[in-house]
């Protein structure tokens, strides 16, 4: 029977796989390998938050620590955060050596823009494309040819364990051929929940069942209650519909309005809408929304007619998608609202980002903790680059004995199974795990899935067993959550109760 050994196996190929694969490869590490089916949503990372030195802003690691613990409520690792917030310049290091260029003002300064929930601006970007093209561009060339190889267009099925070591994953290829890949180290970069939804900002080579994948594998799961909505999200015209509109355009000066022409950040934001974080924003929609100031798609506009032209063709890949679909940003309205977008949740990591298995580690989306309830605005990609470098780091300071044992393959397939059961259960995540949740319906459907999964036809299917545990674990997550937190309301309470006050013990 077929099979693959490799010293270090990385599951995904996008912005964390290549931070971890770069740091290994500056470490001295060799027979790397990178199994996955794209390069998820690197290509899409339009910024990357890091606090320089020289930054003219007074920005310290100290007050991007306090902006994440802020932006989580309080309930994130608060030793992951510090590895984060005071590793950041080492992230930006670790992209430079690696040819990943940055935006820069005329001056020759690196130019930050203001994203949402930060004190300062910290935010790098490029200017002529998403910066996450140009990662990939550049640093698959470079890892190539530093040996590490990628296997694309497959996907991990299984990660092979005994609940107390991890010993590798089994992949399934384009073909349906199916093999083991044997590792004594495996590093999870396969991204958040992905499509689990019916709309999402994801990319389609992201699925969301490898939150399955890794609790049946015995790993120790957190905040899975917590995905994160995205509040300007194009809602129309449809052919642009699903296109974040920055946040970083609020830092820009645009306003964000009700149908009667109302800014109603400033009603409980008197200072300005630049910096707002995304739980106030995604709340006060829903409020509009509901009090009948509304658009017609379920959202409110955005103005960004009173901004120059230079500045908005400088986020290129929003604002030519808008003008190829008709609308012209300095002349009309856009019709913005919430939509799932990334998520804060994933597998229990220690500060090392090594899991409760011995040797499976998870880093960027894949791992939880980090963001708590919420994340600040570009931190999914900061994140995914400093924990690769950090993953590394420990990876290379332990010792792991080689894989001795072969595993049986178990998969299974039943056409049939999953085209009637994958889109049911994905329809009944959008109803209830939406920004705003009903304990009753999370109660209901935890019900409907704990009946799927004694059905025996459904085990016939194994990505439709995962799709409805993954869905099922993020359900019950959110019904012991009964208090709001982040972008998850429970409307089962009165908003005058105390959830949106941030107590932090720091």
């Amino acid at each position: 029977m077929k099979f693959n050994k490799n010293k270090i196996v990385i599951v995904g190929s996008g912005l964390a796989a290549l931070a971890t694969a770069a740091r290994l490869c500056e470490l001295g590490e060799r027979d790397i390998a990178i199994y996955a089916k794209e390069y998820g949503a690197t290509p899409y990372v339009a910024a990357i938050n890091f606090v320089l030195p020289d930054n003219k802003y007074g920005d310290t690691p100290e007050q991007y620590y306090l902006d994440m613990m802020t932006a989580g409520y309080g309930i994130n690792n608060k030793k992951l955060v510090e590895e984060i917030a005071f590793n950041t310049f080492r992230g930006y290091e670790l992209l430079k050596r690696w040819d990943v260029e940055f935006a820069k003002n005329e001056d020759g300064s690196i130019k930050l823009r203001h994203l949402s929930g930060h004190t300062f601006p910290r935010s790098l970007c490029c200017t002529s494309e998403l910066i996450g093209v140009q990662i990939i561009d550049r640093m698959v060339d470079k890892l190539k040819k530093r040996g590490v190889k990628f296997y694309l267009g497959c996907e991990c099925v299984k990660l092979i364990t005994d609940e107390e070591r991890v010993y590798g994953i089994t992949i399934k290829e384009k073909n349906g051929q199916l093999y083991n890949v044997y590792s004594p180290v495996v590093v999870a970069a396969w991204g958040g929940i992905g499509n689990l939804f019916a709309k999402s900002t994801y990319p389609s080579d992201i699925k969301g069942n490898t939150l399955a994948i890794a609790w049946e594998a015995g790993a120790k799961m957190v905040d899975l209650e917590f995905l994160e909505y995205e509040p300007m999200v194009v809602l129309y015209p449809e052919g642009a519909a699903g296109e974040p509109c920055p946040t970083a355009m609020l830092g820009e000066g645009a306003y964000l309005i009700n149908t009667e022409g109302e800014r109603f950040l400033l009603k409980v934001r008197p200072q300005g809408e630049a910096g707002a974080p995304k739980t106030l924003i995604n709340r006060e929609i829903w409020k509009q929304v509901n009090s009948g100031k509304g658009t017609a798609h379920g959202g409110v506009f955005v103005d960004l007619r009173h901004i120059p032209t230079e500045v908005l063709k400088s986020y290129p890949w929003f604002y030519n998608r808008m003008i190829k679909n008709g609308v012209d940003p300095n002349k009309e309205l856009i019709e913005v609202g919430p939509m799932a977008h990334s998520f804060s949740g994933g597998i229990f990591v220690n500060e090392n980002f090594e899991s409760t298995i011995k040797g499976l580690f998870a880093v960027g989306e894949a791992c939880g903790g980090v963001h708590g309830a919420c994340r600040c605005a570009g931190n999914a990609a900061s994140v995914a680059v400093l924990s690769g470098l950090l993953c590394a780091e420990s990876i290379v300071n332990k010792n792991y004995s080689d894989v001795l044992n072969e595993f049986p393959i178990e998969y299974y397939e039943n056409k049939k199974v999953s085209e009637t059961y994958i889109p049911m259960v994905k329809e009944l995540a959008a109803k209830v795990l939406g920004p705003y949740r009903k304990g009753e319906d999370l109660q209901e459907a935890n019900e409907i899935l704990t009946e799927l999964l004694n059905n025996k036809e459904v085990k016939e299917d194994t990505e439709t067993y995962q799709t409805i545990i993954s869905i099922m674990l993020m359900i019950r997550a959110a019904l012991y959550r009964e208090e709001s937190r982040g972008t998850h309301f429970r409307i089962d309470y009165p908003f005058e109760r105390d959830e949106f006050k941030i107590q932090i013990l720091l």
